[in-house]
């Protein structure tokens, strides 16, 4: 939990807020006291939805569906006003983390633990579909745990099967990832059934299980296809439930056993069991030791801080004092130590940070460090003019010690000089002072930096982060607080089309790229057929790639023959021999360097001197390391350029050299393009005007020509595509060259 902010009101219909749960892009999750006093999860919708019919319709329903089902493993609903100005319900507050954040910190439930979560969703689905329901959005972030067992939340999709309004047949709603094949597949009205509630079972279970979700992670259409097509992930899951996986997971829905099954399977004596363990106990007599003890630990320490949380009259504010804000700068030092040395914080403060994480050393370890001190202190530039400005913050948030910390740096190294030159003019309106935030390349540190810096007010804009999981992380929490955040480097599509109102991708997604790479291959390597060799560990990405080119080809007649790589196997030898054969003259490899050298390698024994082409992921010198001789001759279609090599910027890679001493690194030209892009719509802005939603609007409504590419923006926040944002490189006397702008026509 976090303190409430300035913004929050103090009450809602006479419950009185203590903090934030949680927060999205539709509204806001508080944690209350009801008029008699108990704690309760209070879930309001923003007034800018509420005045949607379509919203206010959907939470309408999500509130008489919570009515209306009735089962100790489905967090029951308290209160709700569907119909006020900022509809809001309020269910039991359950003072215990999900089943997703659970496992990603404490790993997988014991096969007891697998059995209490299986048999108690299942009762609690059968409830569900007793009342002529489909949950339709089963998930591990839907699952709260107690200590007694789980708890089902989120009823917002709810419908009975026969029920049309919210889908109709071609569009999908759910969580990728844990959805059935027929909501994959967009099926309406009655083609969505409790058989669909199983299939998501399989894969909540499976999770909880391994860790990992059965099909993936990624893209939303390469696990919408995963799902309708490829079989379940499911190494490392017992014996045991592996049979009851099998069965729940078939893309058959009639295939699939009832939940009622499910529960008589999951609760009998006779099960096929690990040595020593014991059955699971009956309703009555709880489920204690079902949970690993760091979890048990973590519900207890909440469940404590939740008592010691002030009773009504003692959370009332003083007149016209804020309910609780966090400060209005960043601590610029590195977080120094556990819970045990924060200990002069107030105690309600404490308080918040046990509801929050279960203990507040979870904020100071691991995934780097929350901020980095280096030249955080002041503006960067200028002199004694600069100081008496107005004085705004542009924040860095990137990999900038883990494994894609070169690129990380060479993002903060071009920003810097993009604010050191702004803030050297003369003419300047305000200062710009930068911050950076080093997630080390952990999406969960990610999203911890993303909600400090939204928290900061002084903060207008972020460039960052650096890769597709950790912008995943972390886009939810910067949309919370309209901050504008601009990716130079994450390619996944899926972050343009997830709704998250204030994330701008200044590059073309990686879905966008096999045009180019098929412009190439047509064009001026004249190919007649082209291979397509799919690499199942680049998983998402590889899946993109490929599957964006396979269907472009085809919509356009154009020959082509796929064959996909097992990550089992590290001889591309056979899927060589299968294009070849199949009269491929050209070879698109859709996968990452390492096994991107064996294919090159294997090609080489083979004498192929066809036209060799890759995507972005290829541009790493991991390939030329790897590939040797190999690697000669192969192109790749990317989204960064090399400024020594680009006229327009030049002017930019001799500033580089002479502040840095080295000539600028792939992305840093990005990166000082996009806060040149800020740093411009900020300064049209009038003083008193200079907020982050109106900097989000006049950058979003604006276009920006900028010394890598012009940058423009759709509705979604996606670049728009005018053939200026794909280059080619080549690989020649062992180093990678670059070679100008893809063709985006034939």
């Amino acid at each position: 939990m976090e303190p409430l902010r300035s913004s929050d009101p103090a009450r809602i219909a006479d419950h009185r807020l203590l903090g934030r749960l949680g927060a999205g892009g539709m509204g806001v999750v508080y944690l209350a006291r009801s008029p008699g006093g108990a704690l309760v999860a209070l879930k309001v919708l923003l007034a800018e939805y509420a005045e949607e019919p379509g919203f206010k319709a959907r939470f309408r329903r999500e509130v008489e569906v919570a009515r209306r089902v009735g089962s100790p493993w489905v967090v029951p609903l308290v209160d709700a006003d569907p119909g006020a100005e900022a509809p809001w319900l309020a269910t039991a507050f359950v003072p215990g983390p999900s089943l997703a954040e659970a496992v990603t910190a404490y790993g997988p439930l014991s096969e007891d633990g697998l059995r209490v979560l299986g048999a108690r969703l299942a009762e609690a689905l059968g409830e569900v579909h007793r009342a002529g329901l489909v949950h339709r959005d089963l998930k591990p972030g839907n699952v709260l745990l107690a200590h007694d067992g789980p708890r089902l939340i989120d009823f917002g999709i709810a419908r009975a099967p026969e029920d049309r309004t919210l889908t109709a047949t071609g569009i999908v709603v759910g969580t990728p990832g844990y959805l059935s094949p027929e909501q994959a597949e967009g099926r309406g009205g009655d083609g969505i059934g409790p058989a669909s509630d199983v299939f998501s079972l399989g894969c909540v279970l499976a999770f909880a299980a391994t860790g990992r979700a059965p099909f993936g992670s990624g893209a939303v259409d390469a696990l919408l296809f995963r799902a309708v097509h490829d079989p379940a992930d499911l190494e490392g899951v017992p014996a045991w439930l592996h049979q009851v996986l099998d069965r729940c997971l078939e893309k058959d829905p009639d295939r699939r056993p009832e939940v009622g099954e499910l529960v008589r399977e999951l609760t009998a004596e006779d099960a096929t069991r690990a040595e020593g363990t014991s059955r699971i106990a009956p309703q009555d007599e709880g489920a204690d030791g079902w949970l690993p003890e760091p979890v048990t630990r973590l519900i207890a320490e909440r469940s404590s801080a939740a008592l010691a949380l002030p009773d009504i009259d003692d959370t009332l504010a003083p007149s016209g004092a804020p309910v609780a804000s966090g400060p209005a700068e960043p601590d610029t030092r590195e977080t120094s130590g556990p819970a045990e040395a924060q200990d002069s914080r107030p105690a309600g403060r404490r308080r918040f940070l046990l509801l929050a994480g279960g203990a507040a050393a979870l904020a100071a370890v691991g995934g780097g460090a929350w901020w980095a001190a280096d030249r955080d202190n002041g503006p960067e530039g200028g002199g004694a003019a600069s100081r008496r400005r107005p004085v705004y913050t542009f924040a860095l948030h990137g990999d900038l010690s883990g494994p894609h910390r070169e690129t990380g740096r060479a993002q903060e190294r071009g920003l810097r000089l993009a604010v050191e030159e702004f803030n050297a003019g003369a003419d300047a309106p305000f200062t710009v002072q930068v911050k950076t935030a080093d997630d080390g390349g952990d999406p969960v540190a990610s999203a911890r930096l993303a909600a400090r810096l939204t928290d900061t007010a002084s903060v207008l804009a972020v460039v960052g982060p650096t890769t597709d999981e950790t912008a995943q992380a972390a886009l939810a929490k910067y949309d919370a607080g309209l901050l504008p955040v601009v990716g130079v480097s994450p390619g996944a599509t899926a972050l343009s089309y997830q709704g998250f109102r204030s994330f701008l991708n200044a590059r073309l997604p990686d879905a966008v790229l096999p045009v180019y790479a098929s412009n190439y291959l047509r064009g001026t390597a004249r190919s007649r057929k082209i291979g397509i060799v799919v690499d199942r560990p680049a998983g998402a990405y590889g899946t993109t790639l490929a599957s964006s080119l396979a269907n472009y080809l085809n919509s356009i007649g154009y020959p082509s023959v796929p064959d996909v790589v097992s990550a089992m196997r590290h001889d591309f030898g056979g899927a060589v021999d299968t294009v070849l054969s199949a009269g491929a003259d050209s070879v698109f490899f859709a996968g990452l360097p390492d096994r991107g050298a064996l294919l090159a390698a294997t090609l080489r024994e083979r004498s192929f001197e066809g036209a060799r082409v890759s995507g972005p992921a290829l541009l790493d010198e991991q390939f030329l390391k790897q590939a040797r001789d190999g690697a000669e001759g192969w192109t790749m279609v990317a989204t960064v350029i090399d400024a020594s090599r680009k006229p327009e910027a030049r002017k930019f890679a001799a500033a580089y050299r002479a502040r840095f001493r080295h000539a600028p690194p792939r992305y840093a030209a990005e990166a000082y393009d996009v806060t040149g892009m800020l740093l411009g719509a900020l300064a049209k802005l009038p003083s008193k005007s200079r907020t982050r939603q109106n900097l989000l609007a006049a950058v979003r409504g604006g276009k920006y020509p900028g010394i890598t590419k012009s940058f423009a923006f759709d509705k979604v926040g996606a670049m728009v595509i005018d053939g200026t944002g794909g280059f080619l490189w080549r690989v020649a006397g062992g180093a990678f060259v670059y070679d100008g702008p893809a063709p985006l026509t034939v």
